[in-house]
């Protein structure tokens, strides 16, 4: 018995302990901060969808005449150093008469095609849709791009933050501050845009004109901080 109780006052002591611990922590004169910084930042990624659709009354002979002109295009488009091919989208689907008989096949593939490049990319299109249509063209910002511009808003974010936390603590009379948490969000620069796209009429098909645009995008700074002496 005495053992028992032996070990149940050590088990106390330790809670008490504890207790004593947390309460040699106080946290007075928190304050809560957001701070944020933003810029636009100009696309210079640019991707395009293209495809070949065709209607046939056997389904080999569709699926053939698709597969001929995506690797015509997927061929153009390994010859040009900036830019990166790939297909995508395969696929075959009946045609049906009255919802009931089938009477022919429609096959399509998609060929993506990416590339900082855009004079290099919109004189590719021009020549492409002599046998593929364009689906999509739409601009980003590339990853070397998003990351140098998070970095810069990163670092005036945070700037901003001690500027506000200095400005608080002396404006209520305290020493200064030490961060107590801090957390870093980014917004913007990862959805691809809609291009704005312009084409002529001429008898062979012309390269369309791209602009690129630029896209926001934004970092926040939020945390809180501890304000140290004072009067």
């Amino acid at each position: 018995m005495k053992q028992i109780r032996i070990a149940g006052l050590v088990l106390l002591g330790t809670l008490l302990h504890g207790a004593a611990s947390a309460q040699e922590e106080p946290r007075y004169d928190r304050v809560d901060l957001m701070a944020s910084a933003s810029m636009d930042v100009e696309n210079d990624l640019l991707i395009a969808i293209v495809f070949a659709e065709v209607e046939d009354n056997d389904q080999a002979d569709a699926a053939d005449a698709v597969n001929r002109a995506i690797s015509w295009a997927a061929e153009r488009a390994d010859a040009v150093s900036s830019i990166e091919a790939q297909t995508t989208n395969y696929n075959t689907r009946p045609v049906y008469a009255n919802g009931r008989r089938i009477v022919g096949w429609v096959a399509r593939q998609g060929l993506r095609l990416e590339s900082q490049d855009a004079e290099a990319l919109s004189e590719l299109l021009g020549e492409l849709q002599q046998r593929v249509a364009i689906q999509s063209i739409n601009y980003g910002i590339s990853k070397a791009a998003r990351d140098a511009a998070e970095d810069e808003l990163i670092a005036e974010a945070l700037a901003r933050f001690s500027r506000r936390a200095s400005l608080i603590a002396r404006e209520l009379g305290h020493d200064g501050y030490r961060i107590v948490h801090i957390n870093v969000g980014t917004a913007g620069g990862f959805r691809p845009q809609e291009a704005m796209m312009r084409t002529m009429a001429v008898a062979d098909v012309a390269a369309p004109t791209i602009e690129a645009g630029t896209q926001t995008m934004s970092v926040t700074i939020n945390g809180t901080v501890e304000l140290d002496g004072g009067d």
